[in-house]
């Protein structure tokens, strides 16, 4: 395998919410010291989510008008060697490895270059300092990258105008030695990565009780257009297919649920 062993770990309502005012609820509350310790023992080099979920929980927020600099000619510093008609430079795209490392990652998916830093490493829940790495596509604000770079964050380009994730795994393991991702959305992210068929396995803690807000956002959230599943074409959703590997109760009738994938064996 060419990329990392992905462990999707979520927290969810009943009805199958990530987001909420439940969580500030005393029975999730019980379960966050539990939570954390499950997440510990997976062992995981880097965390791993999309760019909503990192600008709620590791940035400092998003991009605001005139946060990147000006700049003229090649933002990114990184002339190709073909210029193009007029005698200007058009910019290569290269991936970037800021030192230090600390062998322990927050990797942000963030195509479009959305996310604010004022520093490239994180802390949350207690954990050790994580580096930042940000996963890019050549979509980007051509000024984003310098950016970064400026902040000592690493950064990864994986794909034009869509997200390659085969070659963003595949480039966390080679050139940061990531060898386990812990995937903890959104629910769009864990999608994607699900399509793609790059989730080993699906941990899911139960909470217990349910939101019915239908416009919070799901533990698995199809992009809008996705389209809806029919007799007809439901076969084309069997990459969807899990079977059941472990259960255990935690504390307030929680429940942990370990799945993986159909054809894995037990």
């Amino acid at each position: 395998m060419n990329r990392p062993y992905v462990i999707c770990h979520m927290q969810a309502s009943i009805d199958g919410r990530i987001s909420g005012k439940f969580f500030f609820t005393p029975a999730a509350e019980a379960v966050y010291e539990k939570d954390n310790e499950i997440r510990k023992s997976y062992q995981t080099d880097a965390v791993m989510n999309g760019a909503v979920t990192c600008g709620e929980i590791y940035s400092d927020g998003f991009l605001q008008p005139g946060d990147l600099p000006d700049a003229s000619g090649c933002p990114l510093g990184i002339p190709d060697d073909d210029p193009i008609e007029g005698g200007s430079s058009v910019c290569s795209w290269e991936d970037f490895i800021a030192e230090p490392c600390f062998g322990r990652y927050i990797v942000c998916v963030d195509p479009k270059g959305t996310l604010r830093w004022n520093k490239n490493t994180v802390s949350h829940r207690g954990n050790p300092k994580a580096h930042v790495i940000e996963i890019l596509t050549e979509d980007v604000d051509s000024r984003y990258p310098a950016y970064l770079k400026a902040r000592g964050i690493s950064f990864i380009f994986a794909g034009e105008a869509e997200l390659d994730l085969a070659l963003a795994l595949s480039k966390l393991q080679s050139s940061f030695g990531i060898q386990r991702i812990l995937l903890t959305g959104g629910g769009q992210m864990n999608w994607t990565f699900l399509k793609a068929g790059c989730i080993d396995e699906i941990n899911l803690i139960i909470l217990p009780m349910i939101d019915g807000n239908t416009s919070s956002a799901g533990l698995f959230d199809r992009p809008p257009g996705g389209g809806g599943c029919s007799k007809q074409d439901a076969a084309a959703f069997a990459f969807s297919q899990f079977r059941l590997a472990e259960i255990n109760r935690l504390p307030e009738d929680s429940l942990w649920l370990k799945y993986i994938p159909f054809n894995t064996s037990l």
